[in-house]
């Protein structure tokens, strides 16, 4: 009797590709139970638990995890202070859409927190989040407005078309 050569390497590629089916299968659950873990911890309060689950997403490119550790490091909540890291994940956030990132780095750049103060960077950021609906941004916009030249909120403004216009959905 010999080895049916073709049927044991079906057998092998079968086998192969159930383990790969099996173990991507597990990893998306596994990251989503992570995050909403993490969601739960931030909105409990738990910042330790919220900072081992988010960060690893945040790191992964998640927008909302990245939110939430800027909120984090803005507040010093789990992590030491900074505002630096703040408008960093605040920042790589708000470039993937995320509306509360960018209201929040707009807010940054209004008061110079881990940036320095840029009236026109401020004024784009919360044009965009304004654009998604967002009513306080559009408050906000108002408020730095004062602040500004013309020419300034119109490069604020082409800043932000352009933005919205690279970025549409």
């Amino acid at each position: 009797m010999g080895i049916n050569i073709d049927a044991a390497i079906f057998k092998l590629i079968l086998a192969a590709a159930f383990l790969a089916v099996a173990g991507c299968g597990d990893k998306p659950q596994n990251d989503a139970a992570s995050y909403q873990q993490g969601i739960d911890a931030f909105a409990q309060g738990d910042f330790a638990v919220a900072l081992k689950k988010l960060q690893p997403m945040a790191e992964q490119g998640n927008a909302d995890a990245q939110l939430r550790l800027g909120l984090m490091y803005r507040e010093g909540k789990g992590v030491a202070q900074d505002d630096k890291q703040a408008t960093d994940w605040f920042g790589k956030a708000a470039e993937q859409g995320q509306v509360e990132a960018q209201e929040n780095l707009g807010f940054s750049y209004a008061k110079g927190l881990g940036v320095e103060r840029d009236w026109v960077q401020a004024d784009k950021w919360f044009v965009i989040a304004a654009a998604s609906g967002k009513e306080s941004a559009a408050n906000n916009q108002k408020v730095v407005e004062v602040h500004m030249q013309p020419e300034n909120i119109a490069e604020a403004n082409k800043l932000a078309q352009e933005w919205l216009a690279k970025h549409k959905k």
